[in-house]
This record gives structure tokens, sequence and C-alpha cells, in this order.
């Protein structure tokens, strides 16, 4: 009995979520359309010289704008997956020093990214305006912020070992013995089971 009603809030819940979000797509179209036919009043307005109306209108347009920006605001840029993987393997590091770490990582990519200066001095150098001028996300360059880590970690009371790497999915299954399917199976059925990074 007490499954059959969780079943039901759930369908229930599914089913306003899915009707926010048609609820939601009906007025961000609304809002295209008023906000097309007020820019082409406006313009109108402007073309005819008639500058009462065409401040009316741009008003419109403006109210139009920010409701699109409040119904559809902007999205945090994705993280590229190269960088998702090489911190998702850097991940004994991270959990050792925390927020420490990720500061540490920082900084390696600030230097890493910053412009290469042809002949630096020790004032720029120290105020921040030399570094590697390497693209983000290449091999180059994560190599490169490995080698940072590895070097200056230490002077931030940080250890870093860039041998010290998780394994991944692939090399997983293969120390298990297993195919990636027959792994990914079984940590999908552990997962499932609530068992998953649970000590014993």
């Amino acid at each position: 009995m007490a499954d059959n009603y969780q079943s039901y809030l759930q369908g229930v819940a599914a089913m306003r979520q899915e009707r926010a979000q048609r609820e939601r797509l009906n007025q961000l179209e609304y809002t295209q359309a008023e906000y097309r036919e007020a820019v082409r009043e406006r313009n109108a307005a402007a073309a005819r010289g008639d500058w009462q109306e065409f401040e009316l209108r741009d008003n419109d347009c403006i109210m139009h704008e920010q409701q699109w920006q409040s119904l559809n605001p902007p999205r945090p840029p994705q993280m590229d997956p190269r960088a998702v993987e090489w911190l998702n393997r850097r991940k004994a590091f991270r959990e050792r020093h925390g927020q420490a770490a990720d500061q540490a990582i920082q900084m390696a990519h600030n230097y890493a990214t910053a412009p290469r200066t042809a002949n630096p001095t020790a004032a720029s150098v120290g105020a921040g305006q030399h570094g590697m001028g390497l693209t983000p996300n290449t091999p180059q360059y994560f190599e490169a912020i490995d080698n940072l880590l590895t070097m200056y970690a230490k002077d931030y009371g940080l250890r870093y070992d860039p041998e010290e790497l998780a394994l991944t999915p692939n090399e997983a299954a293969k120390a298990s013995g297993l195919s990636a399917n027959q792994y990914n199976a079984g940590l999908r059925a552990v997962s499932a089971a609530g068992r998953l990074g649970q000590k014993r």
C-alpha cells in the first residue's frame, strides 16, 4: 500500500514538473512574440518620426527583454570534459587538501595560461604578467599543471604526487579482470543498492 502511495506521489510530482515546464515554454514563446511586435511598432514609429510612440514602444521592448532574462537566465558555462576528467583523476590531492588544492590548481592554471613574455623582467614575473601562454585543456597544458603542482605545491604546505591518480573506468575494469560492460553493470548495481562509497 505504501509503495502504491509513493508511486502516486512521484507521478503527481512528475506531472507538476511537466506542467511547469510547458507553462514556462508557453511564457517564453508569448514573450518572444510580444517582443517582436514591440520592436516592429518601435521601428515603424521611428520611420514615421513619431518619437513619443517610439519611446513608449522602446520601453515595451525593454520590459520584454527583462522578462525574457528572468524566464531564461544565462547558464554557467559547461566545464570542458577533459578538465573534468583531469580533476577527477586528481581526486586524492583534492580530497586531502580541499579548497587549498583547488586554489593551487587555479594558480597553476593562471600561470600556465598567462601570455608568454619574450623578455620577462623580475617585476613583470612578480606582478603575474608573465606566463607560459598555453591553451587550456591541451595535453601540454595538463602536463604543465602537473609539473607546476609537483614543483610548487610544497611551498604552500600541500603534497602533490602526479602518480597518485584515480583509475579511469576502463582502467578499473581492466584491473578487476572484467570487461568494461561487466564492470559498469556491477557498478550500477552497487550504486542502485546504495552501497557505493560506503565503508564497512
